[in-house]
């Protein structure tokens, strides 16, 4: 998935113009993205990659505020 339809500090780590696994987008999305930006993505990602993405997060024991709300408000949980 290209990248550059996101803002550059999401990606900072990478080519503007990289081409990235959507499973990796959706990572640094939910991440480091704004509100704007979580609702871009899931207009252009299936919910079950995104719920994927969140699910890993959530895993790592760190994020759990902004994975509950990813749940509640992007993917309707």
């Amino acid at each position: 998935m290209e990248i550059s339809t996101f803002p550059h500090y999401i990606f900072w780590s990478y080519n503007v113009h990289a081409d990235l696994p959507d499973d990796v987008v959706a990572e640094q999305v939910l991440l480091y993205g704004d509100l704007d930006d979580l609702f871009r993505l899931s207009a252009l990602l299936p919910t079950k990659t995104i719920a994927k993405a969140n699910s890993k997060i959530k895993a790592s024991g760190h994020w759990l505020k902004r994975t509950y709300f990813v749940d509640k408000i992007i993917l309707g949980l």
